[in-house]
């Protein structure tokens, strides 16, 4: 279960003088508390959404919503407070999430350009990932190497999911051999056929 939501942080506190207060009518000096709302995910902020402004007059004590106040005392608000800078840290969500996707991104060129450096020295051992023609995955093991040929076993199992090709990466699902030429071995690379290979 995912835990999402959002929250406010007070990102400043400040008072403003010599401004009508709209409940009591007096020119009064208010206090006035700025809010930063932000998106989260299992508390850890995302990015910001809103910024609240709230005041109360020292006098009466009422409290307003930036929103609620006079064109005029809006301003006078605005230009008290300033541009006021989001925090930093609330895009610390962010940031994680951008730096695993370049990582996951960095490891699949890494990967790739290892299973083409791995297909044209191939070592006895090498997995073979395989995608087959009906849409299932399985795996090739390399037995023994000659000049121009492999001797691979071949995975009695299949599985309908990518990201679950390990579970049948398992010495007891390989026993059946096949032969097969270099050059078929680095046409299923090309077409896609073969998309990984790993050393151990």
């Amino acid at each position: 279960m995912i835990f999402y939501g959002s929250k406010s942080a007070n990102i400043k506190n400040d008072r403003v003088s010599n401004i009508e207060c709209q409940n009591c009518g007096n020119n009064v000096s208010m206090n006035y508390n700025i809010f930063q709302r932000y998106v989260h995910i299992y508390w850890i902020p995302l990015f910001p959404v809103q910024k609240i402004t709230i005041l109360e007059c020292n006098s009466c004590k009422a409290t307003f919503d930036l929103n609620d106040l006079t064109s005029i005392n809006k301003q006078k608000i605005e230009r008290s407070n300033g541009k006021t800078p989001t925090p930093f840290w609330m895009f610390s969500g962010t940031f994680i999430i951008a730096i695993i996707v370049i990582a996951l991104f960095i490891n699949t060129l890494k990967t790739d350009s290892d299973s083409k450096i791995f297909i044209q020295d191939p070592k006895i051992g090498d997995v073979y990932f395989v995608k087959e023609s009906n849409g299932f995955y399985t795996t090739m093991k390399v037995h023994e190497i000659s000049k121009d040929t492999l001797i691979v076993y071949l995975n009695d199992m299949e599985i309908d999911k990518k990201s679950q090709i390990d579970k049948i990466n398992l010495h007891n699902n390989y026993n059946t051999t096949d032969k097969l030429s270099r050059k078929q071995i680095e046409k299923l690379f090309e077409e896609g056929h073969i998309y990984e290979v790993l050393r151990y």
